[in-house]
C-alpha cells in the first residue's frame, strides 16, 4: 500500500507537475487515510470499497477537520484511486462517485482602496528595513503575485524599463506580471540601498530578491510576518496575510472594469472559474449600491 501512495505522489509530482505544496498536501491525506485503515485492520487496497471511503470522510469530520479539509481528502480519493485503478491495480474504482461538497463558499477578504492605499503609502516608515518592507507591500498589492512567488523572486526576473516582472506559479507555470511606478520605485530603492549591504552581511552571492537580516532569502512566513505588522500599525483591525493583498489587487481590478480574462492571466489561474469567485465580490459591492441609491430598489 504504501509503494502505492509512493508511485502516486511521484507521478503527481513528476508528471502532472503539481506544485510542492500541493503534493504535500496530498501525501499528508494519504498519511491519514494509511491511518485510518490501519486502525480498521485494512492492508490491502483492494478491500477499500465506497463505504469505507464515505466512513474515512465522516471520521475526519469527526476529528474536528473543516469542511474544506475533508472535501480537499475526498478529491485526493478520487485522485489516487483513479491512478491506481487506471494502471490496472484495481478491477473497480471505489472513488468514482465519491463526493463532499462545501457549503457556503467564503468570499476571500479583500481590502478597501482606502485601506489599501494607506497601506502602500505608509508601509516601512521606520527602521533600517523599511525600504524592504514597503518593496514587499507594494510589489504583492501591484501584481497580485502568491508570497511563495514572491519569495522566489530573482533579481534577473524584473525588467525595471518596462514594468514586467517575471513569476513562476504553482506548478511551475510562468507567467508574466506587471508592477506600476510606486512600486518599482520602491523596489529599486530597496535594491541599491539595502540588498547589498544585507547581501554582505549574511554572505549571500545568491539572486533572491527579499532577504532578512542576516542576509538569508525570507520565506512565506517572514513575508507574513512582515504584511500583518506593517498593516496593524498603519491601518489598524483585524491581521490580514499577503494573500489578502492578492484578493484585493483582483477585486479593485475587477471594480475598475479589468476584464476578468486579463486578471486571470495576472492572477496565474488555470481556469477562468476560479478567478470567477472575484466577480461575486464585485457584484456584491454593485448591490450594495443599487439598494442604497435606486428609488424603487
Amino acid at each position: 500500500m504504501r509503494e502505492q501512495f509512493d508511485s502516486f505522489l511521484r507521478y503527481i509530482r513528476d508528471v502532472r507537475n503539481l506544485s510542492e505544496n500541493t503534493v504535500s498536501a496530498y501525501s499528508l491525506d494519504l498519511s491519514q487515510f494509511e491511518e485510518f485503515l490501519s486502525r480498521a485492520g485494512v492492508s490491502d487496497l483492494g478491500l477499500v470499497d465506497h463505504r469505507l471511503l464515505r466512513s474515512f470522510l465522516a471520521n475526519q469530520q469527526a476529528r474536528g477537520y473543516s469542511r474544506t479539509t475533508v472535501a480537499r481528502r475526498c478529491a485526493t480519493m478520487r485522485s489516487f484511486f483513479h491512478f491506481v485503478s487506471d494502471r490496472g491495480d484495481l478491477a473497480d474504482d471505489p472513488a468514482a462517485s465519491l463526493s463532499f461538497p462545501v457549503k457556503g463558499r467564503k468570499l476571500p477578504r479583500f481590502l478597501s482602496e482606502t485601506e489599501a492605499g494607506a497601506l502602500a503609502d505608509e508601509a516601512g516608515a521606520v527602521g533600517e528595513l523599511g525600504p524592504r518592507d514597503r518593496a514587499i507591500i507594494e510589489l504583492l498589492y501591484a501584481t497580485g503575485m502568491r508570497v511563495g512567488e514572491l519569495c522566489a523572486l530573482r533579481t534577473g526576473d524584473i525588467d525595471a524599463g518596462s514594468g514586467l516582472v517575471r513569476v513562476v506559479g504553482k506548478g511551475d507555470r510562468e507567467r508574466v506580471v506587471l508592477a506600476g511606478k510606486p512600486a518599482l520605485r520602491a523596489l529599486a530603492g530597496y535594491l541599491a540601498e539595502v540588498r547589498p549591504r544585507l547581501a554582505r552581511s549574511g554572505g549571500y552571492g545568491g539572486e533572491a530578491v527579499f532577504l532578512g537580516s542576516r542576509g538569508r532569502p525570507l520565506d512565506p512566513r517572514q513575508v507574513r510576518r512582515i504584511v500583518d505588522r506593517e498593516f496593524a500599525s498603519s491601518v489598524g483591525g483585524e491581521a490580514i496575510s499577503p494573500h489578502t493583498l492578492r484578493h484585493s489587487f483582483a477585486t479593485h481590478l475587477l471594480g475598475r472594469g479589468a476584464d476578468l480574462r486579463s486578471v486571470q492571466e495576472l492572477l496565474g489561474h488555470k481556469n477562468v472559474a476560479t478567478t470567477g469567485i472575484y466577480t461575486h465580490v464585485t457584484m456584491g459591492e454593485v448591490k450594495k449600491a443599487y439598494d442604497s441609491s435606486h428609488p424603487r430598489a
